[in-house]
């Protein structure tokens, strides 16, 4: 398995681009969580109202700069993206709380560069064998997936320290070196080996509209954390855990992620994605019924753990149902359904947390019941 991984991280081009994906989702997993505990007294949900507004942005401009990228030089785009997000999530900082807020963290969302999307499309260029993508989209999935859960950490960290006013400022920081790194990675050689194994064609429009459904679900109950977590440690009265309990999640992701993609399975997606559905499930059932630091910690990593064997099942079927020349946009828009459903799930978990008198119980329900709703109507599968 380490040789394997060895080797791919032998391309220059695939490393720096995977160490930039993973400092701009450490970013993307960051500005959530500071704005839900930098709401003022208890008021969770007007910083979660910021946080969706962030990700929706995000959501609505990773597909619209998938359009940039087919038009104009990737590292142009991605360039003009990071500086301009970097200047928003700066601004917000002294800016007063109110309608300006929402409407720079949605341009901050906006203008958030696509770099997964970017690294995503490059990857059957540089890696041409089919026995090589999993273990690709797997380091992929453990940059992005991890970076996106380690950013509640650093959010926690900074939250009860000295950085706390100037929380954004940082992360605007985080994601201008990223930056940097992502546009590096886009002129360094890449090593071609292989036949090329993208499907030609025509999109399988209604398999790929399943593979986004999926993502989006995914999406939500990965946003419902950020608030069910925190929630229920304030009941609790450790609140300032948080950080650290949703830093579980990273690491169950990286250790599912990399097992995946080391070890091939003989099921087939459909049955990978419902059992990984069903154990998500189960595990945001119990989050709702124990404040317990050390078990929610246990069943955050648990759910981290077959949460990204999920979305490394997605990304390996839209090889097999997206024409190569439209994997670009069309990862794009998987990651928009992801982005966006985390942001539905913390704006509608902030929401629900406010008006229920036993918030966590009311949101972990939730949860396990979309789990197994999606469950059921993923029984035909994004794939054969």
């Amino acid at each position: 398995m380490a040789v394997g991984y060895r080797r791919l991280l032998g391309d220059p081009s695939f490393s720096v681009g995977i160490v930039a994906v993973a400092v701009s989702a450490v970013v993307l997993g960051m500005v959530p969580l500071t704005l839900v505990l930098g709401s003022p007294g208890r008021r969770l949900a007007d910083g979660a109202v910021l946080a969706a507004a962030f990700g929706i942005g995000n959501a609505l401009g990773v597909p619209s700069q998938g359009l940039l990228i087919a038009r104009f030089p990737t590292r142009l785009v991605l360039l003009a993206s990071t500086v301009a997000s970097c200047t928003l999530l700066a601004a917000v900082a002294v800016v007063p709380a109110g309608g300006v807020r929402v409407a720079l963290l949605t341009g901050a969302g906006l203008t958030f560069p696509a770099g997964a999307a970017a690294v995503r499309a490059a990857v059957p260029v540089a890696f041409r064998r089919p026995a090589d993508r999993p273990g690709a989209y797997a380091l992929l999935s453990v940059a992005f997936q991890a970076g996106l859960a380690t950013g509640p950490v650093a959010a926690g960290a900074i939250a009860v320290s000295d950085l706390r006013p100037v929380a954004l400022v940082v992360a605007a920081g985080l994601l201008a070196a990223a930056g940097v790194l992502l546009v590096a990675s886009m002129r360094l050689p890449v090593v071609v080996e292989g036949a090329h194994p993208g499907r030609v064609g025509r999109l399988d429009v209604p398999a790929f509209v399943r593979v986004v459904a999926i993502a989006a679900a995914l999406g939500v109950a990965s946003g419902s954390l950020t608030v069910i977590v925190p929630t229920t440690l304030r009941h609790a009265g450790v609140v300032g855990v948080s950080g650290a309990v949703l830093g579980a999640l990273a690491v169950g992701e990286a250790v599912g992620a990399l097992v995946v993609g080391a070890v091939r399975s003989p099921r087939s997606p459909r049955r990978r994605l419902l059992v990984a559905l069903t154990l998500i499930a189960i595990g945001d059932a119990v989050l709702g019924f124990t404040a317990d630091p050390v078990l929610l910690t246990v069943v955050v990593f648990g759910i981290g753990m077959v949460s990204s064997p999920a979305a490394i099942v997605l990304s390996t079927v839209l090889d097999d149902v997206v024409p190569s020349s439209f994997l670009a946009s069309t990862y794009g828009f998987v990651v928009t359904a992801g982005v966006g459903g985390a942001a539905i799930g913390t704006g509608a978990g902030g929401l629900l947390s406010s008006v229920a008198d036993d918030g966590p119980v009311v949101l972990a329900v939730l949860a396990a019941t979309a789990a197994v709703a999606l469950g059921a109507t993923t029984a035909r599968g994004p794939a054969r």
